[in-house]
């Protein structure tokens, strides 16, 4: 092939090009200007049915022009995200539960005793053998760089912690140590979504799962639940994001915000849904020691294209220690290993033999499941006495009631409460679109617990009287 072959080429594909962003530029107008009437009209912006449509006829072209229909729906779901951001009204920045977080710590260090209902961090700390433990790791020669999967005695320890606590048999290559349940989920996502790729998150929903779909470049579907439903999403809703083809799909029971658990028929009709898609399964189970029903792991179910997210943070208070693992496939496993290598190269040493000495300790998790128990029935009880809306918590650390109706804002209520009465709680909208409701955590001790409560259920009597 000679030079002016090539530049021939060349120019073919420069014109081709200009041609792609002409007709891009085009499509944007024309999305812009269906956004109009369908506000015109009220119509939501995202119509599964429609996208639907559009995939199949897509999938056919590319299929007669010898594209990869894959590639053609990764490059159409990058020009849908495109038009629905378009489409979709412009609202200022939510505020969540780490914007609340912050504020209280600035008040704090002013010298302001803060009444903390927002943030997800248990009291507890890591038990006193654990600290002592870390310390002589590290003075002992546990500070070396090691396997990214993580030390093979730690991922023994949770294999053998799995067998015992929900009766599944994983080898210790399934296994990889993450720094924290932070970094796990995005481990899963980092290891399942590529860009154009959809993954279907049901709210409400830790904003996390959100945020890495979109660090990948991927779109999120998400599900809307409601209270009246016990925040379980209704099958015929499922089934229409399914029908999506998602790559990924996001579920955390015991549930933050709401303490939501399901029952081991509910997992298994579940995954036999997601199963038929092909998708990977990402269940968040960070909060299965305080669960205080029968607690029923995805991994129980079978599913290959499994991911389960875990921590120590809560199970064993260890939150600043920065540890968690995934569980997945051997394939899986190890692409996420190799994304571990690539960053941070592993989970410090010294941790990892902490979190042995954790994982000795059957008790601990016990104890502080029960604790969580016992303060989220003192929140559902005052929470009761003035009628407050909300799902009684079977799990997790959090209560997520219902305190105003429409056209309340959750954000402002949680600001001003914080400003003028030194409590914070997190607002609904850091979960999803919920500005009626607000997550009330209790991480912190009974008596401040208690206090703050009060605080607040004062404010919400008060409220109710105004808005009455």
């Amino acid at each position: 092939m000679s030079m002016d072959e090539i530049k021939r080429l060349r120019e073919e594909i420069r014109i081709v090009t200009e041609e792609i962003i002409r007709a891009i530029s085009k499509r944007r107008i024309l999305a812009e200007k269906l956004g109009e009437a369908k506000k015109a009209l009220g119509i939501s912006p995202i119509d599964l049915d429609a996208e639907a449509e559009l995939r199949a006829q897509i999938a056919k072209i590319a299929s007669e022009n010898g594209l990869d229909p894959e590639y053609a729906q990764k490059i159409l779901s990058l020009l849908i995200q495109d038009a629905i951001s378009i489409q979709q009204p412009q609202t200022k920045p939510r505020i969540t539960h780490m914007d609340i977080f912050r504020r209280a710590k600035q008040l704090e260090m002013s010298g302001e005793k803060i009444y903390h209902l927002e943030v997800g961090e248990p009291d507890f700390g890591a038990p006193r053998q654990v600290a002592e433990t870390l310390s002589w790791a590290a003075s002992h020669g546990y500070a070396a760089y090691g396997e990214a999967k993580g030390r093979p005695e730690l991922r023994k320890a949770i294999r053998d912690l799995l067998r015992e606590n929900i009766g599944v048999d994983v080898s210790e290559d399934q296994i990889v140590i993450t720094p924290g349940g932070r970094f796990a989920v995005y481990l899963a996502a980092a290891s399942t979504l590529r860009p154009g790729d959809q993954a279907v998150v049901i709210d409400p929903s830790w904003p996390l799962y959100k945020q890495v779909v979109e660090m990948m470049h991927a779109r999120s579907l998400v599900i809307h639940t409601r209270l009246e439903d016990k925040w379980r999403p209704k099958h015929e809703a499922l089934d229409k994001y399914l029908r999506q083809k998602p790559r990924t799909i996001f579920i955390n029971y015991p549930n933050n915000p709401t303490g939501t658990t399901i029952s081991s028929t509910e997992m298994s009709e579940l995954v036999e849904e997601i199963s038929r898609t092909g998708a990977y399964l990402v269940s968040d189970e960070v909060y299965m020691d305080y669960c205080f029903t029968d607690f029923t792991s995805a991994l129980e179910t079978g599913y290959e294209r499994t991911i389960v997210i875990n921590s120590f943070s809560k199970s064993w208070g260890m939150t600043g220690y920065r540890i968690g693992y995934i569980v997945a496939s051997k394939e899986l496993a190890d692409r996420a290993a190799r994304i571990v290598s690539q960053l941070i190269t592993c989970v410090p040493e010294f941790i990892q033999i902490a979190a042995v000495r954790a994982i000795e300790d059957r008790e601990i998790p016990r104890s502080y499941g029960e604790t969580m128990k016992r303060r989220l029935e003192i929140v559902s009880r005052e929470l009761d006495k003035i009628g407050v809306s909300y799902v009684k918590p079977s799990g997790g650390m959090y209560v997520f009631p219902k305190i105003g109706e429409d056209g309340f804002d959750s954000a402002e209520f949680a600001l001003n409460l914080l400003e003028k009465k030194r409590v914070a709680v997190a607002p609904g909208t850091a979960f999803g679109d919920y500005p009626e409701y607000i997550r009330i955590s209790v991480g912190l001790g009974e008596e401040d617990l208690r206090k703050g409560l009060q605080i607040l259920v004062e404010n919400l009597q008060r409220t109710g009287r105004q808005e009455g």
